[in-house]
């Protein structure tokens, strides 16, 4: 039997009699086996999508976290910043798809180091803008370059025309998926 094997197989004595517990890989084969169901949802391009974007950003975590000592919730805030000063926080939720309570708690790490700030909107004493400072404006120049060669590794071997029409097509059919399961949900919505 191989390590892998040996591994995945624990004996226990249960009632003087001696059975075979399996555990890791054995056991999800038999488990799978048993639920063929489960290939198929394994399978689903939203699960592998989400598993490729999870890896993505444990590696750009160690990157730019190690690197910058930036997570990579600050980096796409950054990023937002960057593209779209002064912005609210409603509006860096929405640009970002990040839940408003999590963009605060990581702005709060942004504003005590000094890369972004926040200033009063003139109309309403409730609202705020954010903004860059110089120093988060340098801190992405600096990100930049690093950026763009773990993407060049990331997608070593691959047009990037190809990667661009991918994206594309899939952001462009999931949207409309979307609005279509909207409106029959809410058919007070506007329908495209």
């Amino acid at each position: 039997m191989s390590a892998d094997g040996a591994q995945s197989l624990l004996r226990r004595k249960v009632d003087g009699n001696v059975r075979i517990r399996k555990t890791g890989p054995a056991l999800a084969e038999e488990k799978r086996a048993r639920d063929p169901h489960i290939d198929s949802l394994i399978q689903l391009v939203s699960v592998r999508i989400v598993r490729v974007a999870d890896l993505i950003l444990r590696i750009g975590k160690v990157t730019f976290g190690r690197r910058f000592g930036v997570k990579p919730t600050d980096l796409r805030i950054l990023i937002i910043l960057g593209a779209h000063q002064p912005i609210s926080v409603n509006e860096i939720s929405r640009r970002t798809h990040i839940d408003k309570a999590w963009i605060s708690r990581s702005l709060r790490g942004l504003l005590r180091r000094k890369l972004v700030k926040r200033t009063v909107h003139p109309a309403d004493s409730r609202a705020s803008s954010l903004s860059l400072t110089r120093k988060g404006e340098a801190l992405l120049r600096e990100i930049a370059p690093v950026a763009e060669e773990y993407q060049h590794q990331l997608l070593q071997g691959q047009s990037r025309s190809d990667v661009e029409r991918v994206l594309e097509l899939l952001a462009a059919r999931a949207e409309e998926m979307y609005l279509q399961a909207a409106s029959r949900d809410n058919p007070s919505l506007p329908r495209r």
